[in-house]
């Protein structure tokens, strides 16, 4: 693997770097938090002027085909920033879906209105369990003379109300855990059967359960091969926990500096609090942590790019973002010692997503799990 970057990737670094520090500084993510959608419409828009919404389409599609490791460096960004967006459900997993089993008549429909900001799509996968995977999908499809029915219950929908459509996997033979019978539909939000109930979080963010009782839909929004979507969905679901990762690693290293400016200025006992030995272990040890997800990441990210197998990288990349972002967020709001934990400092943006973050997309426990069965040939 080549760590250096092109020309183009750095660019794009350093223009999202600029673009988020005026547009999306942390005072706006706080506003944000109390808004009805959770996110600004206004940058939503911005961001696809910029090209960001298309960023992993190919050009066809109104997009710049950059892949995943593109897909990090940017999300890496976004998640210095904080900034709230659905850009990970709906560019990423809804978007990807599509292009990956979708028709070309979907393909052309959808995708270059998801890169131009017109239309957003919320991914729906997760039920009432921790799995990512088939072993969690319950939800049953049943084909009738004018489409299909759907009927059961979804958990953890990101940015469900603010939505035109959703991508939602459903089952329509087979029982779990088996990944036979998985299938793809995209619904419009608003379809009569379907409702959707806000869930507390700690990051304060917009997420839904949504019950689908009776749920008609066309012949038409089924997503590729009925019964058979796992194998196309699994790479997408993996290309989302990779930029999820990089988001992650993008606030750790925000919050990091945060920290260590503060221990720089701090003053204690007539000195920098950053004098202080355990002081300088611990934001040593926390950037290693850092640089280590960094690195996970960005390969996962490659070894997508480059066709290699990747469930086991991916696994571990996720796993070691998500306890890193909890860890650094933790020790950051620690060494601003009481106000650190304090409703009106910055650090508690940091803190309450560092913790959600980890549990969110499959837990750590559940990406250990993955990483056994691989070491182990029980995959």
């Amino acid at each position: 693997m080549d760590m250096e970057l092109s020309e183009q990737q750095k660019k794009l670094i350093d223009t999202a770097r600029r673009f988020l520090e005026k547009e999306c500084p942390l005072s706006a993510v706080r506003e944000m938090e109390s808004t009805e959608t959770g996110f600004s419409t206004d940058l939503w828009q911005q961001m696809g002027g910029l090209g960001w919404l298309g960023l992993p389409y190919p050009e066809q599609y109104g997009g710049y085909g950059l892949g995943v490791v593109g897909l990090a460096l940017l999300s890496k960004e976004m998640g210095r920033a904080l900034c709230p967006s659905p850009y990970i459900p709906s560019v990423v997993l809804a978007g990807g879906a599509v292009l990956a089993a979708g028709s070309e008549e979907l393909r052309q429909t959808y995708l270059p209105r998801i890169a131009s900001g017109q239309t957003v799509v919320a991914f729906a996968l997760q039920e009432q369990s921790p799995y990512w995977d088939p072993r969690g999908v319950s939800c049953r499809a049943t084909e009738t003379a004018n489409g299909w029915v759907l009927n059961g219950t979804k958990m953890f929908v990101e940015f469900a109300n603010a939505a035109d459509k959703i991508l939602l996997v459903a089952r329509t033979a087979g029982e779990k855990p088996s990944k036979d019978g998985i299938t793809m539909f995209l619904m419009d939000a608003r379809s009569p059967g379907l409702s959707m109930t806000p869930l507390g979080t700690l990051a304060r963010d917009r997420q839904f359960r949504v019950e689908l009782e009776g749920v008609s839909v066309a012949q038409a929004d089924v997503v590729g091969p009925v019964g058979g979507a796992w194998p196309l969905l699994e790479p997408v679901i993996h290309s989302g926990i990779v930029a999820f990762s990089s988001h992650m690693v993008g606030a750790s290293e925000r919050i990091h500096a945060m920290a260590v400016e503060f221990a720089k200025n701090r003053v204690q006992f007539g000195r920098p609090i950053g004098s202080f030995q355990a002081i300088q272990h611990y934001l040593a040890q926390s950037i290693t942590e850092i640089i280590g997800a960094d690195t996970m990441t960005l390969y996962a990210a490659w070894c997508l790019d480059q066709g290699e197998p990747a469930r086991e990288i991916v696994a571990k990349a996720k796993a070691l973002a998500g306890d890193t972002y909890k860890s650094v967020s933790s020790l950051g709001a620690q060494i601003y010692g009481g106000i650190g934990f304090n409703e009106d400092v910055d650090t508690t943006l940091f803190l309450r997503r560092g913790k959600q973050a980890q549990l969110s997309m499959g837990d750590t426990g559940y990406w250990e799990d993955v990483i056994a069965e691989e070491l182990l040939g029980e995959a």
